[in-house]
């Protein structure tokens, strides 16, 4: 590697984007694998391990849980479900350190245990030529009551669709500050 910009991890971090519309083509449960490897891979605060991946690639399965979690005012979330998988992320909220460091350092822990183990899950995908989107406008008391997880300690963070990008969508690039505005070395931030 010559110079950042010709990594192979950059190149798919930039190729990387949310994709909405996906083509018939079935996941393979063997890439699903990979993303879930990956994602089990993540760090975490203190190695709690909070995170939870419960897969729906069952279409009548994932077609329940569609209507549960997309209903009323979350009927906007609804396109989501025309993805061949969808993947709801939990956090297990019974966890003493991530709770008490969290509180104390005023970071949900947990959360940021989540971001990453769903971030290493939607790149392991991309690299797989497999297109994601990070759903959050969804009913996550409903999600609970759907699975039988109420009062169970577990709290969703965020639902994952994931299927094979519709033949239609181009790769491009996304839209991001130019490098170096967002940085600062050995002091505050610039105004």
């Amino acid at each position: 590697m010559s110079e950042a910009g010709d990594s192979a991890f950059l190149r798919l971090c930039r190729q990387r984007r949310s994709v909405r519309r996906w083509s018939d083509r079935p996941v393979e449960r063997e890439q699903l694998g990979l993303c879930l490897e990956a994602a089990r891979l993540a760090p975490s605060a203190e190695n709690a391990q909070p995170c939870r991946f419960l897969v729906f690639d069952d279409p009548v399965k994932k077609a329940a849980l569609a209507r549960a979690v997309f209903a009323g005012i979350y009927s906007a979330s609804a396109r989501f479900a025309q993805a061949p998988v969808l993947v709801c992320l939990l956090i297990r909220e019974s966890l003493v350190v991530n709770r008490l460091a969290g509180r104390v350092q005023g970071t949900p822990f947990q959360f940021v245990d989540a971001g990453i183990a769903g971030e290493h899950f939607v790149l392991a995908a991309a690299e797989q030529g497999l297109g994601t989107c990070w759903v959050g406008w969804f009913d996550g008391r409903a999600l609970l009551r759907h699975l039988g997880l109420v009062r169970r300690g577990y709290k969703p963070v965020c639902l994952i669709a994931v299927g094979h990008p519709a033949p239609d969508i181009e790769p491009r690039e996304p839209r991001r500050r130019p490098p170096g505005e967002d940085v600062a070395w050995n002091g505050p931030p610039g105004s």
